[in-house]
């Protein structure tokens, strides 16, 4: 079965990939091997897992969704990540990385719920004899769905958010999913797949609160007579806000949250949306575009609580004189946390939700945060990071209502002496 298993950190719905009805999609539902993480929502929302050498790496996802794994590296990049108790001679090297990284990863892991993978050498080889290495993993999650044959698959967003299908797949690539009760002669193909699923469950589903795809050969034609078949869809839930021009959009987060844009266009893709009152003639070009929409609406809005933009030709330059445009954003909130060195950071999610860790930090990566009453001499360095951040806050509070942690040397080791530190928490409830 594609889809299978459990272990140790959690991340709700990654990345964003957008479409010709407004989305992009990816073509099949299996994740690539080395899935790309260079969009701004997978850098503001991916989770980032250090291992280091003789240890084991636990990836884990939040029920539901699937690992998908974006880059990996068993090697050395740098002196002071699994450092400690090392012999200076153990770090020298710090270009040595192993070439079969992110398949050995990919191959383990992509399309599971969680996966265990060890930092070895007998798991890698070794790039760099006499260097000690450690793991690194960004990896997101998305969502998944399996419905049989003869079923339905319902698709399902919170308030206020839209369906973004990423792949589908109808059709039978194992032996054991949708198996019970079916004669062998049924499970016997699995190289089955209808060449039309992401089209057909996008076009039904993407834009929408929530949706109903029947798993029939009605629906998707029949990829192989006689085998029972299965469908698959891979989605994630983004919250959606479309303004006319002329009008301003006002992007909000909850208290303790933060924005982050997964898609924005300020034009027009359609002759019904911002058409009321206006005649024909500005409504006639669907193609109509600014290509500098998403940076834009990013960089006022990304990491802020809350943003206001004006949907204006005089902000995003104007892609089609004479029609009349609108500005359309997807977008998703998150929370954060920032506790100075030797506070204490208290993550809390309402009655019935549980918290889900997508990133933790410990250190300094700017001269401004946590700087107030400190020696300019504890702010110099903004390249410091504890490497065990992710799996301490995770460990200490991932499925729980609400949890504590110590901003300090204690509890996440000194990543940098005589920089004065503060832990960084970007998390979910669910």
């Amino acid at each position: 079965m594609l889809f299978s298993g459990l272990s140790s950190t959690l991340l709700l719905g990654a990345t964003c990939l957008l479409m010709s009805s407004g989305y992009t999609r990816a073509d099949d539902v299996s994740p690539p091997k080395n899935a790309r993480c260079d969009s701004e929502i997978c850098r503001l929302s991916h989770v980032e897992s250090i291992t280091c050498e003789g240890s084991q790496t636990n990836l884990q996802c939040d029920k539901g969704q699937v690992l998908v794994i974006h880059s990996a590296s068993y090697g050395r990049h740098d002196k002071t990540t699994c450092s400690d108790g090392r012999p200076t001679s153990q770090l020298q090297v710090v270009t040595c990385s192993s070439s079969t990284s992110d398949d050995v990863v990919a191959s383990s892991c992509n399309g599971k719920n969680s996966c265990t993978i060890p930092a070895t050498n007998s798991v890698f080889g070794d790039p760099c004899v006499g260097t000690y290495k450690y793991l690194e993993v960004v990896y997101t999650c998305q969502f998944q769905t399996v419905t049989c044959e003869g079923s339905e698959a319902n698709l399902q967003c919170g308030e206020g958010q839209i369906i973004v299908v990423h792949g589908a797949h109808y059709g039978r690539h194992d032996k054991t999913t949708c198996s019970a009760g079916r004669p062998a002669s049924q499970l016997q193909v699995v190289t089955c797949s209808s060449q039309s699923s992401t089209d057909v469950v996008a076009k039904s589903c993407n834009g929408k609160k929530s949706c109903t795809i029947p798993a029939t050969n009605s629906v998707f034609g029949d990829p192989c007579v006689g085998t029972y078949k299965y469908m698959q869809v891979v989605y994630t839930c983004q919250f959606q806000t479309v303004t006319c021009e002329g009008s301003q959009i006002n992007l909000q987060c909850g208290k303790g949250q933060v924005l982050v844009i997964h898609r924005a266009d300020y034009g027009r893709r359609d002759k019904i949306t911002c058409s009321a009152g206006r005649p024909a003639s500005q409504l006639q070009l669907e193609t109509c575009s600014s290509p500098g929409s998403k940076n834009i609406v990013a960089n006022s809005c990304n990491g802020k609580n809350s943003c206001t933009i004006s949907a204006t030709s005089s902000v995003f330059g104007n892609p089609c004189f004479g029609t009349y445009k609108y500005l359309e954003v997807d977008y998703t909130c998150q929370f954060q946390s920032a506790t100075c060195e030797g506070s204490q950071a208290n993550l809390q999610c309402d009655k019935g939700q549980v918290l889900v860790i997508h990133r933790a930090d410990y250190g300094r990566h700017d001269k401004t945060t946590c700087s107030a009453g400190r020696p300019a001499s504890q702010l110099q360095v903004v390249q410091c990071s504890s490497p065990t951040s992710n799996d301490v806050v995770a460990k200490s509070c991932n499925g729980k209502n609400s949890c504590t942690v110590s901003a300090s040397n204690s509890v996440f080791g000194d990543p940098c002496v005589g920089t004065y530190k503060y832990l960084e928490v970007v998390y979910t409830c669910q």
